[in-house]
């Protein structure tokens, strides 16, 4: 089961009174709770809300163009100078810099 599909499961049971205990046959009694919780407090959206510190995914084609351009400039540039003039974290410019 996906765990958009789990979530809507315990959902619509917490709509319908069902106490924690009837409804973790599909996910952990843990996160049942903790999913129980957020929809007491009306936090009813199934996603995952965005959080601090989470890493942004960045594939762009002007990312990977800048890192490029940067190398080219020069070619004994440190990964530290890219990721300073980039913003980028040291394993994203290891990546682009192949």
């Amino acid at each position: 089961m996906e765990k958009i599909e789990a979530r809507s499961v315990i959902k619509f049971l917490h709509l319908k009174d069902y106490s924690a205990r009837h409804t973790h046959d599909c996910r952990p009694y843990d996160t049942v709770m903790r999913w129980k919780r957020n929809f007491q407090t009306g936090h009813m959206s199934l996603t995952d809300e965005p959080r601090t510190g989470r890493p942004l995914l960045t594939d762009s084609a002007a990312t990977v163009k800048k890192v490029e351009d940067i190398i080219l400039e020069d070619r004994r540039v440190t990964i530290h100078v890219i990721m300073h003039e980039t913003g980028l974290s040291y394993g994203s410019v290891k990546k682009y810099s192949r």
